[in-house]
């Protein structure tokens, strides 16, 4: 219990504490390139989706443009079918 060598009072040598640093910064460098990729995959993949979704509401504005033509179409025609209905009671009243 009371034996005390050198090695530990000292602890680690410099060496070996150059060495853990080393793995250390290491380590961190793999930890910053793991992050980097994986903040680059998740921005990439939100991007992909954004542009899915604008590609779909487009195609959505197209589909109620070309209804919104068809109603006008559609209204047009009848407000001039009525047009032609009235036209024809009044030459008949005449």
């Amino acid at each position: 219990m009371g034996v005390s060598t050198k090695a530990q009072q000292q602890g680690v040598s410099r060496r070996q504490f150059e060495h853990s640093i080393i793995e250390m910064m290491d380590d961190m460098q793999r930890l910053e390139q793991k992050i980097s990729l994986k903040a680059d995959e998740v921005v990439f993949t939100m991007a992909v989706a954004h542009r899915k979704e604008i590609d779909r509401l487009q195609e959505e504005i197209l589909t109620m443009r070309a209804e919104i033509k068809e109603l006008k179409r559609n209204q047009k025609d009848l407000h001039m079918e009525k047009s032609f209905s009235m036209a024809g009671r009044k030459t008949r009243l005449i």
